[in-house]
């Protein structure tokens, strides 16, 4: 039997009676708790229909936990307090307003998604009102693996404690920085941590022994997050920044102790400041005569607005261990020409580790084209090079002219791939 199933409403019924392979037996001989977890797993209008199967399946159905998703798979309002007055069973996820919070069908419910839209009307306000969430929310605190909340307001309040929280995200929020660190503290087995956007709190400090990914964005707004302490975070490994480049307003991040840390970035000129351990940088140039190294991460998102291979390069010095190196540039910049002597430590020893490389809005000017094939012609453990230029239409001949000014066939690693391709296949490959 295959280990994932993925069905739709319309072909849940023919996947569903798929055989299985060893011999004939019929999903729906399965356990009863795996029968529910697959019901549970489709939308609430599929995981109805599923009780035209036969009668397993209708037992399934009533008993399994609740998925209803009301912004993904619309059903009328006025049918969602008979939905959840006509199933005994558990709640699953739920996603829409605070009316039916209060229902016994959401009673040990695992996932909740509080989302307010901003009306077409409210669109040129910059600062619309949002609602508070609501108190009944709060009752899934003990219960609740996933928490998303888009666009509402926290009360402020310290008491709040989700002992089973593994996934948090706060987008287009207000919090108070006393309830934020206060909810942070309180969930003490938390994995996944996501602030994007939020104001009412400028600054957030970590403390976790069980966290392993934070990803955090600045608002528009005076009160919004402006710094980041990780004070001690052992299984962190993962730590993005996504405020655009563009976004007038910057922010601070301290790592005082994440000795997992393996993806780090996305860092650009002009980030204020950033501090792992003792190396300190003030964008993607390090502050001070004192270089440390972090050799936990392999994993390295920077930006460059005119592309500079000193700079890199300089900032790759801090990261020895470094495998992986996702660059970001809007201009042409310097002309890159490189001496191998000033590059000696690098080159001869082997110090550079890089096996992937990705430059978005390359040109294939002569300063991209230098930055580009340092790596090629020294890097020796380069598995792959992958160029994206903005451009929608590039012949093959241009492609096949880059691949020799590159000097592709002298590449000091024989197993390198090269490949230059649209931006655009990279928002394929992300929605796939």
């Amino acid at each position: 039997m295959p280990s994932r199933l993925r069905m739709t409403n319309r072909r849940c019924t023919t996947l569903l009676c798929l055989r299985m392979t060893t011999r004939r037996l019929y999903i729906s001989d399965l356990p009863d708790a795996i029968l529910g977890d697959i019901v549970s797993r489709l939308p609430a209008k599929g995981g109805a229909r599923t009780q035209v199967l036969s009668s397993r399946w209708r037992h399934a159905w009533r008993s399994a936990p609740l998925n209803l998703d009301l912004r993904l798979h619309p059903i009328p309002l006025a049918n969602v307090p008979r939905v959840l007055s006509s199933h005994p069973g558990p709640g699953r996820r739920f996603s829409t307003l605070d009316g039916w919070l209060r229902s016994p069908a959401l009673d040990n419910l695992q996932e909740l998604e509080f989302r307010h839209d901003v009306p077409d009307r409210d669109r040129g306000n910059p600062n619309p009102p949002l609602p508070l969430l609501p108190v009944s929310a709060l009752r899934f605190s003990c219960t609740l693996r996933v928490a998303r909340f888009w666009s509402c307001s926290f009360p402020d309040r310290n008491d709040v404690h989700m002992p089973v929280l593994e996934e948090l995200h706060l987008s287009h929020c207000v919090v108070s920085e006393s309830s934020l660190n206060a909810l942070l503290a309180g969930c003490s087995v938390l994995q996944r941590l996501r602030l994007i956007y939020n104001d009412g709190c400028t600054r957030v400090r970590i403390a976790s022994p069980t966290l392993r990914s934070v990803e955090v964005g600045r608002g528009s707004g005076e009160l919004s997050l402006q710094e980041l302490v990780t004070e001690d975070a052992p299984c962190l490994e993962i730590l993005r920044h996504v405020t655009p480049i563009t976004h007038e307003k910057k922010m601070d991040i301290l790592v005082v102790s994440a000795p997992k840390l393996v993806v780090l970035g996305h860092i650009y000129d002009r980030f204020p400041r950033i501090e792992i351990g003792t190396t300190v940088f003030k964008g993607v140039h390090v502050v001070g005569n004192t270089m440390g190294v972090v050799c936990s991460v392999k994993v390295l998102s920077l930006s460059n607005k005119s592309l500079s291979l000193g700079v890199i390069l300089n900032f790759m010095r801090c990261f020895p261990c470094l495998e992986e190196l996702n660059l970001n540039t809007l201009f042409k910049g310097k002309k890159n020409e490189w001496d191998d002597n000033k590059y000696r430590s690098l080159i001869g020893t082997g110090g550079i580790c890089l096996k992937k490389i990705v430059l978005r809005n390359y040109k294939g000017n002569e300063s991209h084209v230098n930055f580009v094939r340092f790596f090629v012609l020294n890097a020796r453990a380069i598995e792959s090079i992958k160029l994206v230029f903005p451009y929608r239409n590039v012949t093959k001949a241009w492609i096949k002219g880059q691949r020799s000014q590159l000097q592709f066939e002298k590449r000091a690693s024989k197993s390198a791939q090269l490949d230059i391709v649209p931006s655009d296949s990279l928002r394929k490959e992300a929605t796939a």
